[in-house]
């Protein structure tokens, strides 16, 4: 059985890459939803580890607002 976590990011790509390392198991699957709004280049090198994939329909994200769930649910449906 394969695992999939989903990270909705917006900054700080130290900290995503650290969580990363946390979770890495053969198993495991991780997938990286990162607002629209942001760089992405910053954040590239993180697709060179191993399980990690990033989600290519990006959502521009307002914090509290509708379009949270919404970039979970196009996400998950990527991911599946």
């Amino acid at each position: 059985m394969r695992i999939a976590y989903l990270i909705m990011a917006h900054k700080n790509p130290t900290q995503i890459e650290k969580l990363i390392h946390k979770l890495r198991h053969p198993q495991f699957d991780v997938y990286i939803h990162l607002d629209k709004k942001t760089d992405i280049g910053d954040y590239e090198y993180l697709s060179n580890i191993r399980g990690v994939y990033f989600i290519t329909n990006r959502t521009k994200v307002t914090w509290g607002g509708i379009s949270i769930p919404d970039a979970v649910f196009v996400s998950m449906g990527e991911v599946l």
